[in-house]
């Protein structure tokens, strides 16, 4: 593999990772969605606001979709 297809490839591997752990991992109490005390176990810099910005339905979890899509999209990070 050449130099600029691994440094890409592990430019990816976190939400990659992320994506492979997906919701049920997370998901303390098992009802299919997260949390905002569940993301924030996997996401400890995770606040309110990004909480309802990632919550694209606003009815006060995250689904498997809405998971997916704020990791694509770079919402979810560990570092604030």
């Amino acid at each position: 593999m050449n130099k600029l297809a691994f440094t890409l490839a592990l430019g990816l591997l976190p939400a990659g990772m992320a994506l492979a752990a997906g919701l049920a991992d997370m998901d303390a109490d098992a009802n299919g969605t997260l949390s905002m005390e569940e993301l924030t176990v996997a996401y400890p810099a995770l606040d309110v606001d990004a909480f309802a910005a990632i919550d694209v339905n606003a009815d006060g979890s995250v689904d498997e979709a809405e998971l997916n899509a704020a990791i694509e999209a770079g919402k979810l990070t560990n570092d604030g």
